[in-house]
């Protein structure tokens, strides 16, 4: 899916591509250079097989804000499938407040 991705595309990744692709979206998890340890986020009950198949989408205008995208192997979900992190970084802005006390409702 992207420079970074593990594995082989199937039916169902080409679809999201598609989706990501019409929406204007980015896949985080396959913007970053991770070991494959960090990156894969579905182990089989018998270890043999792994694979990506869970993703973090973001908006393109978004996407400088996107840090990393990893795989946390300690957290216990119950599942058997690993939990992906995403860190951010945003930039808001800093409203003026001498315009909010100039607006006074009178009766």
């Amino acid at each position: 899916m992207g420079i970074h991705g593990c594995g082989s595309i199937n039916n169902n990744g080409e679809r999201l591509v598609e989706l990501c692709a019409s929406n204007d979206l980015v896949i985080g998890g396959t913007l970053f250079e991770h070991p494959a340890i960090h990156k894969l986020t579905w182990y089989s009950h018998n270890g043999r097989d792994n694979n990506q198949i869970d993703h973090i989408a973001i908006n393109n205008i978004w996407r400088r804000s996107l840090l990393d995208v990893r795989v946390k192997r300690g957290a216990d979900v119950g599942s058997d499938h690993l939990l992906e992190i995403a860190r951010i970084r945003l930039k808001l802005r800093r409203t003026d407040r001498r315009d909010m006390h100039k607006k006074k409702i009178r009766c």
